[in-house]
């Protein structure tokens, strides 16, 4: 049987920083490379060597040596720029063991620039850390022991380069992330620290056979005919002529189909008619199947892989709307079996900023943290990474469907033959390996690289040089139709369908930023997109976490050291904006200010995911951005990096119910909407009060409803409290509909007034919880247990309650019992709310 042994012992890893690693400032054709960079660093005390484990990056060696701070806890940025300008080599010995006739190592993922030598002898060059790589070292191997050292180039250096000989192509960060093809956020975004790393990310394996090796293998799972179909596509290395391929298909330990073909073939087909399809969350059950594909010579078993699959259609459906209200106008629907899918999604960003710490637990942990905020879709960003196979095979195991980026965001980028050739290689590997999953249900060129052209102002910079168009309209598509071509594909998003203009709102989807950089989210109750692809609003992570990575006990909103880990560009001033837009007096330090814009961010994801909703015959989904995050940040992500589920996961949940109610801003007739996204019926009847700024309830009514499947009903709440239409009713409405509950300020302007905050509460400990027990005495809007304050690792069941007087609720926070302690004794302190925003 072919040997395959993982290289993991005996690597080092020896820095050797250039001379300008640590120069006080950098620049590219005059723009600064990183725009706060201010002091001259101070050399570090290097040893010759330390030791490597691989996977992992020169940041993740140095953290496991102490010479660095970790950055996603407590260390700085600028104390790591040095890594950025640093040259390195991993060393270590293959030993020989002379069993076998072939071997080779291969490589799944060197990041990014490097030079392999084999016994002193350079045998192999890299620049994509998007794909992998084998070697054969046979010969080698055969004589004795193997010298393996891998040389990495200084990233930021080698970009720097390319700057200088191609000249500027626009990005809207200064780094020039936009030459190589390595994470792009890596290089900084508006969400995310410098991490400008080198090395063996993913890892390395030295495989060992006689007469054949089963290099990689694509599983292609369609329905042709109505009938489910399998497409084996398998590389074989060596003596295929006289091997033949086995191919089993199980569901759990019953084989349902056994076939096996000669392994000169370079594809094989068969049906599988008594296969059963995939379905996505809500829709039915997730049917996976085992696909085992082994290598035979004779009866001999050489070498085994598998992969899960699921059998189901998908279309693109971008049809005409027929409807007067929005005439001209398509869909961009996608159809799972036939069916219109309506996509309750968020964005997905690289969940560590060293993406080889990301285990199987950790991915297990997101996709529950999806599954309770009720999301049956999610997009792999562009600027990241194409996920492990981790990720998709719990998307495959839950329902959740997956958007597909590739890997290109935000930029032109030189398309020069190097970068042609890297890329369909790169693409062609990604589908390969991806394209077993039933979960992964469109592909897509790239993140806003098709706006940046037609919007941010490139063509100046560019002097008519190609940008990158042609790998999104020609190299991609290309590769994916051949390799795959069982999925929609589109250029990128934005998109339009049915325009040139990238960003028209009448096909295609939308990326919607208006909100975030100047209006407020009730600007997105104005927008009828037919996909909302990317928005959101921003807002602080636990307060533990950050006050632990600026070691300040404190947060101030106009702290510098607050303001670090805040990347949106002027995040602080907009974060001021938006509070300024909902309290007449906003705070600006301390528990309250955190609270506030805490909830502001959580506002807006509610009113924005429910408004897209509420448009669910011309909408086709929403995609959140974003849903994780990968250091302490001040973001969008709704889950920050601890896994702390922030106010906006809990308003995401609430927007994300199948069955949801929604209230619309009062201008436009506080309309009602009730949305029914399941397959049964839903009749129940609302209870709709009106509290006035006192938390007097001076009028309500109650409405029935029943709904169909997939069904919606829109009622305006102005012509049944038309003492709101003035819009300057301060006061609040409330809906209940027993499992639903919703309420929202009658008016749009700043809060001036409300209910003093005038609850009892009550403690119970249950295990490894509390149950704090809330009581209303008066109106309270949003009521909110801030547990985050006392310590990281904790979580609420549920947060932002409204409560009519008299009413209670019941918050379940769970912690380590010494924490629990703190917070019983601390309670008064971490109960917030709308109230006591604004009323103290």
């Amino acid at each position: 049987m072919n040997q395959i042994t993982e290289v993991v012992d005996g690597w080092t890893l020896s820095l050797n920083p250039r001379p300008d690693a640590f120069a006080s400032s950098a620049a590219v054709d005059g723009h600064n490379v990183w725009r706060n960079q201010q002091t001259i660093l101070s050399p570090v005390d290097l040893p010759k060597s330390i030791p490597a484990t691989v996977p992992g990056c020169i940041h993740t060696d140095l953290i496991s040596a102490g010479l660095i701070a970790d950055i996603s806890v407590d260390g700085r940025e600028e104390d790591q720029m040095w890594i950025w300008r640093t040259d390195s080599i991993y060393r270590t010995t293959v030993k020989s063991t002379a069993t076998s006739k072939h071997a080779l190592l291969k490589f799944y993922g060197l990041d990014t620039l490097a030079t392999v030598y084999v016994n002193d002898v350079v045998r192999l060059s890299t620049k994509n850390m998007h794909r992998s790589y084998e070697l054969d070292i046979s010969s080698e191997l055969a004589a004795g022991d193997v010298r393996l050292e891998i040389h990495f180039k200084a990233p930021l250096t080698d970009a720097e380069e390319q700057v200088k000989a191609l000249g500027l192509y626009p990005r809207p960060y200064d780094m020039p992330y936009n030459y190589q093809r390595k994470m792009a956020c890596s290089y900084g975004w508006d969400w995310g620290p410098i991490t400008i790393s080198s090395g063996i990310w993913k890892k390395v394996e030295l495989v060992q056979w006689e007469t054949a090796y089963l290099s990689s293998v694509a599983v292609l799972p369609t329905v042709v005919n109505e009938i489910p179909h399998l497409l084996i596509k398998p590389v074989v290395k060596g003596d295929r002529e006289s091997h033949r391929v086995l191919v089993r298909v199980l569901d759990g330990e019953t084989e349902i189909a056994a076939e096996n073909f000669d392994a000169a073939l370079s594809s094989y087909e068969f049906d599988l008619p008594s296969a059963e399809l995939w379905q996505p969350r809500g829709r039915g059950a997730q049917q996976l199947y085992t696909v085992e594909i082994t290598l035979l010579h004779g009866e001999k078993v050489l070498q085994k892989e598998s992969k899960q699959i699921g059998f189901r259609t998908v279309e693109l459906d971008t049809s005409a709307i027929d409807s007067a209200e929005y005439p001209d106008k398509h869909l961009f629907a996608i159809k799972v079996n036939g069916k219109r899918l309506w996509i309750r999604g968020a964005n997905w960003i690289p969940d560590d900023p060293f993406p080889m710490r990301v285990t199987r637990e950790r991915y297990e942990q997101r996709i529950k943290d999806m599954l309770e905020v009720n999301i049956n879709g999610i997009r792999v960003w562009g600027g990241g990474i194409y996920e492990s196979e981790d990720f998709y095979n719990f998307c495959d195991q839950q329902g959740i469907v997956v958007w597909q980026d590739f890997l290109f965001a935000c930029a032109a980028y030189p398309e020069t033959p190097e970068m042609f050739e890297e890329v369909a290689l790169e693409v062609e590997e990604a589908v390969s390996r991806l394209e077993s999953h039933p979960s992964l249900v469109i592909w897509c060129g790239g993140n806003e690289c098709l706006e940046g052209f037609q919007y941010w102002g490139w063509q100046d910079d560019l002097a008519g040089r190609p940008w990158g168009e042609t790998f999104y309209r020609q190299t991609i598509p290309t590769v994916v139709a051949r390799v795959d071509g069982s999925r929609p594909y589109i250029p990128g998003s934005p998109f339009s369908s049915h325009s040139d203009d990238v960003k028209s709102f009448k096909s295609g989807t939308n990326h919607i930023w208006d909100v975030w950089n100047e209006l407020g989210y009730e600007r997105y109750e104005q927008y009828t997109p037919s996909f909302a692809a990317e928005f959101g609003f921003n807002g602080p992570g636990s307060w533990s976490m950050l006050t632990r990575a600026i070691h300040k006990e404190n947060l101030d909103s106009n702290d510098v050291d607050v303001a670090i880990h805040q990347k949106a560009f002027d995040g602080m001033s907009k974060i001021a904006a938006g509070l300024a837009r909902e309290f007449a007096t906003p705070p600006t330090q301390g528990v309250a200010w955190y609270f506030a814009a805490a909830l502001d961010q959580a506002r807006a994801v509610e009113i924005g995911l429910k408004h897209f909703r509420s448009l669910y015959e011309v909408c086709s989904g929403a995609i959140l951005w974003q849903f994780n995050d990968m250091w302490p940040a001040i973001s969008w992500a709704v889950l920050d990096y601890t896994g702390y589920r922030k106010l906006a996961w809990h308003a995401m949940k609430s927007a994300y119910q199948p069955r949801t109610i929604t209230i619309g801003r009062v201008d436009q007739g506080a309309q009602l909407t009730i949305i029914n996204d399941t397959l049964e019926r839903w009749e129940s009847s609302a209870r709709v009060s009106l509290v006035d700024a006192a938390g007097k309830i001076v009028d309500a009514t109650t409405i029935h409803f029943a709904l169909e499947a997939f069904e919606v009903s829109r009622s305006a709440l102005v012509e049944v409290f038309p003492q709101i239409a003035t819009l300057d009713f301060e006061g609040f409405l409330h809906v209940d509909a027993f499992d639903v509950r919703v309420a929202r300020r009658t008016t749009l302007n700043p809060a001036q007034s409300a209910p003093k905050q005038n609850i009892s509460s009550s403690v119970e400990r249950a295990g490894n919880s509390l149950k704090v027990t809330v009581v209303a005495n008066e109106y309270v809007h949003e009521l909110s247990l801030l547990s985050e304050v006392i310590d990281l690792g904790t979580q609420v069941d549920t947060q932002l309650v409204s409560l009519l007087p008299g009413e209670s609720h019941t918050f379940i926070v769970a912690a380590p019992d010494d924490v629990l302690n703190r917070i019983e004794h601390h309670l008064a302190d971490i109960l917030w709310s709308h109230n006591r925003v604004v009323a103290g």
